[in-house]
């Protein structure tokens, strides 16, 4: 067993168009951010132990609790019980994070250890996530495994299928654990995008939880209801992505601002929307803002808001303190999921 303590850390994300979108096999653009949740594995006791300092939250379970609370998941999640997953997450939302351990010590050993988690990420902007990459990450190097990109991507898809009780577009996991900027389809994968121009955002944050979870299911119902509909506004955000790749690629900030916009404004009609949210947009239209969109899940959580250059950017900021608003920038681009 390890002396030394292993430490990986996985960076939030934002998605700049094709949130929702992307689960129905449309195109998604997304970038990681600066700001990162750390995982830290440490030998100790017989048991695992985890620590989620954020939540709260510190839970001890032997090797026998933790395979057989994860085998129960792992047959309720085959047969895509979804709402049976959300009341095992509701009673426990450290659940998603027995399964990744699970998954790496069922194929791998079983060894003890204590597990340390703090984020630093706002809900929303992939913190759920980054701690499921993180975590398996953090893991598989305390048992000397060396897992691929593509193997921790997976593994935090998994975390994201329990903790979000559905089938996520898998945009959230590609990014934090890749980095960078990407495009993506379920049809075709994560591809890397090579941008070299800083993007002047801010994020704003509503102050209401993120109900991802309950959006993605809310969307699915109306599909299934009147499936032309949402069809018809799903083939319009996947052209509007389409454009904001090629704006990207131009560099006209221009552009970009206006198709978050019509993103926004398209996205809003299947009601998943806020009054929070929609105010936050409207401060920006009536300041000058170049494009403003919610991000992630919406039903709360952050929005995006383009501005014309640095300078604008102090200026929104202010205005949102006034309007009571915490926001904020950050490094955009940055590296995936690492050890420390």
């Amino acid at each position: 067993m390890p002396t030394r303590k292993i430490i990986a850390s996985s960076p939030g994300k934002v998605i700049l168009v094709g949130e929702h979108a992307v689960v129905y096999g449309k195109l998604g653009i997304a970038a990681s951010i600066g700001k990162r949740c750390f995982v830290t594995a440490l030998p100790g006791g017989r048991d695992i132990l985890i620590d989620a300092i954020n939540l709260g939250i510190k839970k001890k379970l032997s090797k026998e609790v933790l395979y057989s609370v994860s085998r129960k998941i792992e047959k309720i999640k085959k047969k895509q019980c979804f709402d049976e997953i959300a009341k095992i997450c509701e009673l426990d939302p450290l659940s998603p994070i027995y399964f990744i351990i699970f998954r790496i010590m069922y194929k791998h050993k079983y060894k003890p250890m204590r597990i340390r988690i703090r984020s630093h990420i706002p809900k929303n902007l992939g913190s759920s996530s980054a701690v499921f990459a993180s975590t398996a990450l953090a893991v598989s190097k305390f048992l000397n495994v060396d897992l691929k990109k593509k193997e921790i991507s997976d593994l935090a898809y998994d975390g994201d299928v329990i903790a979000h009780a559905g089938t996520p577009s898998g945009i959230d996991n590609s990014i934090v654990t890749y980095g960078g900027f990407i495009k993506y389809k379920k049809s075709e994968g994560v591809k890397k995008l090579k941008i070299n121009f800083k993007l002047p955002l801010i994020f704003v944050d509503s102050g209401e939880t993120a109900k991802t979870s309950k959006t993605v299911s809310h969307i699915r119902r109306q599909r299934e209801k009147n499936r032309e509909f949402v069809d018809d506004i799903l083939d319009k955000l996947n052209e509007i992505s389409m454009e904001f790749l090629n704006a990207l690629n131009r560099k006209d900030l221009g552009a970009l601002g206006k198709l978050m916009f019509q993103y926004y404004y398209e996205l809003r009609k299947l009601k998943i929307s806020t009054k929070k949210l929609d105010h936050i947009i409207k401060v920006a239209i009536e300041n000058g803002a170049l494009g403003a969109k919610p991000t992630g899940g919406w039903g709360g959580g952050c929005c995006i808001v383009l501005a014309r250059d640095a300078k604008q950017i102090f200026e929104l900021i202010k205005m949102y303190k006034r309007k009571g608003y915490n926001s904020f920038i950050s490094k955009i681009g940055v590296e995936g999921t690492r050890l420390h």
